[in-house]
């Protein structure tokens, strides 16, 4: 019995509140032009039913098409994923591969580099062998 109560309070209230906001004339006229459009709506439909079939076969096709197209996008993209999930291990392996080749080559560098004294300045003899050095000499 209790739940019959709470029903009816909450429809009252609702009655209630819809009657206060049409205290306000601009939602007064609103609510009036959204009627006229419904009820035209209506009418034309009553009149032409065939219309309203078509015009839901429409949206339906619509719908369906969309449905679809939404498919078949998430299918591709959980394709997409699962081929990087599965190329995860490959691009890893290629990764650390490309990290032990820097890491031996800076080796070698660094070996060739340290048995040869290096140094900013160029010698005397140096610069002149230098094509680049030796135009800028007079400068």
């Amino acid at each position: 019995m209790g739940s019959n109560k709470f029903f009816k309070g909450v429809m009252l209230g609702a009655v209630a509140g819809g009657l206060l906001s049409l205290l306000d004339r601009s939602t007064r006229q609103e609510v009036g032009s959204t009627l006229k459009n419904s009820g035209n709506y209506i009418s034309t439909y009553s009149k032409n039913p065939q219309q309203l079939i078509e015009s839901s076969r429409e949206v339906y096709d619509k719908l369906r098409t969309t449905a679809d197209q939404v498919t078949r996008d998430i299918q591709f993209i959980s394709d997409k994923v699962d081929e990087i999930k599965g190329m995860t291990p490959q691009v890893k392996e290629i990764i650390e591969e490309t990290k032990e080749t820097f890491e031996d080559s800076s080796e070698a560098y660094k070996e060739t580099f340290s048995d040869r004294e290096t140094s900013n300045e160029l010698t005397a003899q140096d610069e002149e062998s230098q094509p680049i050095a030796s135009s800028f000499k007079g400068y």
